[in-house]
């Protein structure tokens, strides 16, 4: 099953948050469906969720070029372990 095949989500995203250049924290990334479209425009990316397994599948889904770019941790929103980062923008998209 494909989710948003027309882009609209995305589009949407980048209009209301243009993320050139930030450092994004993403909460709820799920299979990194969303993470692998703004990771192209932002600087960081630092993906969570608390499922080991769809994160297992983002990393293996990420393209290479955007290996260095992007890193997934395996927690939810309330162990994130953020004390030492900067982000520009919090995303949490489908995540509730």
């Amino acid at each position: 099953m494909q989710i948003d095949p027309e882009g609209v989500e995305i589009r949407v995203l980048e209009k209301l948050a243009p993320m050139d250049g930030l450092h994004v924290l993403e909460v709820g990334c799920g299979d990194g469906r969303v993470t692998r479209q703004i990771a192209g425009a932002a600087a960081r990316v630092y993906a969570v969720d608390p499922d080991a397994e769809r994160i297992r599948l983002a990393r293996q889904s990420l393209p290479a070029e955007l290996a260095r770019k992007v890193q997934f941790e395996v927690a939810g929103a309330a162990e994130v372990s953020i004390s030492r980062r900067r982000f520009d923008l919090a995303l949490f998209s489908w995540s509730l």
